[in-house]
């Protein structure tokens, strides 16, 4: 079963995830003494969906909007949006221990997904088969009917 961190009440609904946690009640002074090897693996993670446009920091006014934040990255047990790493490094978002202990146990390295396991990913958190709509197969007949 895939479980997804960093879907935040003040988030837009996306991919029918429940959001189950306000941002403001997980922002800590201080990080994780390894936050900074938690958030290279954040940022490591398999992308399995990515989105065109960008997202507010929904912490502050003042930054940059977070291009693509609302894509979906992966190790293959967990999902989580493309900008969760951006607001652990900025603002110490505190994560689910079991999350942790995933990552710790993994020294910090997203395993290699192939393209199956992400597809599965992917079907798993969206409800929608996507290699039906990526099938080569797929391509090849329907440029075969437009001729």
């Amino acid at each position: 079963m895939i479980r997804t961190v960093g879907f935040f009440r003040e988030q837009a609904s996306s991919w029918g995830i429940e959001r189950e946690h306000s941002i403001h009640d997980l922002v800590r002074a201080t990080g994780e003494a390894d936050e900074e090897a938690v958030v290279q693996y954040l940022v490591s993670g398999a992308d399995i969906f990515s989105e065109m446009g960008a997202e507010l920091d929904i912490l502050s006014t003042d930054s940059f909007p977070i291009a693509g934040g609302a894509s979906l990255k992966t190790d293959g047990t967990w999902v989580w949006r493309l900008e969760l790493p951006h607001y652990v490094a900025s603002y110490h978002v505190a994560l689910p221990e079991d999350f942790l202990q995933t990552i710790r146990s993994r020294a910090y390295v997203v395993p290699q997904l192939d393209d199956e396991a992400l597809f599965a990913v992917l079907e798993e958190v969206t409800g929608m088969d996507y290699r039906q709509i990526h099938s080569p197969n797929r391509r090849a007949c329907e440029c075969a009917s437009r001729s």
